[in-house]
Order: C-alpha cells, then sequence, then structure tokens
C-alpha cells in the first residue's frame, strides 16, 4: 500500500489539465507520462534551470564584488 504522507494532490482548473495532458504526450518521445510524472519533470526542470541562473547570477555578483564593481538590483 502506498504511504499516503509522501504524496501530495493539487487542483488545475480545466484548461491547465488540458494542456498538462498534452505536454505529457510530447515531454517524453514515445512515452505518454501520467500527469503526476509530467508536473513532476515539469518541476525538477525548472528547478535545475533556477538553480544554474541563481549560480550564475550569484558567482557575477562574487566577481563584481572582487573587482569593487557597483552591483545593481536585478531589474534597473
Amino acid at each position: 500500500m502506498t504511504c499516503k504522507f509522501n504524496y501530495r494532490g493539487v487542483s488545475l482548473n480545466y484548461e491547465t489539465y488540458s494542456d498538462l495532458e498534452n505536454i505529457s504526450k510530447v515531454i517524453t518521445p514515445g512515452k505518454k507520462l501520467s500527469q503526476a510524472k509530467t508536473v513532476e519533470a515539469l518541476v525538477n526542470n525548472f528547478h535545475s534551470s533556477y538553480s544554474k541562473t541563481k549560480e550564475i547570477i550569484n558567482n557575477d555578483n562574487h566577481e563584481q564584488k572582487r573587482s569593487g564593481e557597483q552591483i545593481s538590483p536585478p531589474g534597473k
């Protein structure tokens, strides 16, 4: 039996659910993923990309601090 403490549910509107269905067919060529696995893949992909971006920004800020350059907040 599956442990109920290892999983959570989410509610999606119909349009988002339909989009998720479409993504589940194309995210892994030749395989249709379940909605849960599709969400998991999307979150993992986003998290990986976000972590890399955050690391690049932190490295750039560190380099600017070492060189004495002025660091401006993001979006300015």
